[in-house]
C-alpha cells in the first residue's frame, strides 16, 4: 500500500512540473517585457528633459551644445530645453577687480571723482536709452527744444526794436529843446531805455549760446544711443553695467565633447 501511495504521489508531482512549465515561461516574458519597456521609458523620460545650452564667445560668436565646456562656465549662458525655451539663464562672472588703496589724500579725492563721472554717465545712458525708441526722436526732441529757445530769441529782438524806436522818438524830441535844457523825464526814459536795450541784448546773446549748446547735445545724444545699440537694434550691456556697442553677432553649433 505504502508503494501505490509513493507512485500516486510521484505521478501527480509531475504531472504538475509538466502542467507548470507553460505558465513559468510565460511569467518570465511578461517580466522580461516589462523590464524592456520600463528601459525605454527612462530613455524616453531622459531625452525629452534633455538641456541644450548657449552661449557667446569672446568673438561675438553663438554657440549651441548639449553640454557647457570649461571656457564658458564664466561667460554669460543659457539653459534650454529640447523646443529652445529658455529654463535657466547665467549671468556672466564679473572678475575680481583688486581695489586700489589711494596713497593720498588728493589721490582719494580723484578716485571718489572718477567713481561719481562713471555713475553719473552709467545713469545717463540708462535714461538715454529709457527716453528715446529711435534717433528720429531725438531729432523731433532737439527740435523742439531749439524752435523753444528760437522763440524767446525772437520776442526779445522784436522788444529790442520797439524799445530802439522809442529811444530814437525821445531824442527827437530832445533836439527840439535846444538850447534850453532837456526835461529831466524824457532824459531818465532814455537812461531807462538804454539800459532795457542793453539787458535784452545781452538776454540774446545768451539765449543763441544756449540753442547751439541744446543742438549740440542732443547731437552728442543721438550718436551716443547709436552706440548704445548694436545693429540688430537690441540694447546690450557690458559687464560693469554700462551700455555699450557691439559688433555683429555669428552663430555656431559647437559640440562640447
Amino acid at each position: 500500500m505504502n508503494t501505490a501511495l509513493h507512485g500516486i504521489e510521484g505521478t501527480t508531482r509531475e504531472n504538475a512540473t509538466h502542467a507548470g512549465s507553460p505558465v513559468g515561461a510565460l511569467g518570465s516574458s511578461a517580466l522580461f517585457v516589462a523590464l524592456f519597456v520600463g528601459a525605454v521609458l527612462v530613455i524616453i523620460a531622459a531625452n525629452a528633459q534633455a538641456t541644450l545650452y548657449k552661449w557667446i564667445d569672446e568673438r561675438g560668436v553663438v554657440h549651441y551644445s548639449d553640454q557647457l565646456p570649461v571656457d564658458a562656465v564664466n561667460r554669460a549662458n543659457y539653459e534650454l530645453n529640447r523646443n529652445g525655451l529658455t529654463l535657466k539663464k547665467t549671468e556672466q562672472a564679473r572678475p575680481v577687480v583688486q581695489q586700489r588703496v589711494p596713497k593720498t589724500e588728493s589721490e582719494e579725492q580723484r578716485m571718489r571723482e572718477a567713481d561719481r563721472e562713471r555713475l553719473i554717465a552709467t545713469r545717463r545712458d540708462r535714461a538715454l536709452i529709457e527716453s528715446y525708441a529711435n534717433e528720429g526722436e531725438i531729432d523731433l526732441a532737439k527740435s523742439r527744444a531749439v524752435a523753444t529757445i528760437d522763440g524767446q530769441v525772437q520776442s526779445a529782438t522784436a522788444f529790442v526794436v520797439q524799445m530802439t524806436k522809442r529811444r530814437e522818438e525821445l531824442e527827437a524830441k530832445k533836439a527840439t529843446f535846444a538850447p534850453r535844457p532837456v526835461p529831466g523825464a524824457i532824459a531818465r526814459e532814455i537812461e531807462t531805455i538804454d539800459a532795457e536795450l542793453a539787458r535784452q541784448n545781452e538776454l540774446i546773446a545768451s539765449k543763441k549760446k544756449e540753442s547751439a549748446s541744446v543742438a549740440a547735445r542732443y547731437e552728442s545724444d543721438k550718436q551716443r544711443f547709436h552706440e548704445l545699440r548694436n545693429p540688430s537694434g537690441s540694447v546690450i550691456t557690458s559687464s560693469d553695467g554700462r551700455y555699450s556697442a557691439s559688433q555683429p553677432v555669428g552663430m555656431a553649433l559647437t559640440s562640447a565633447r
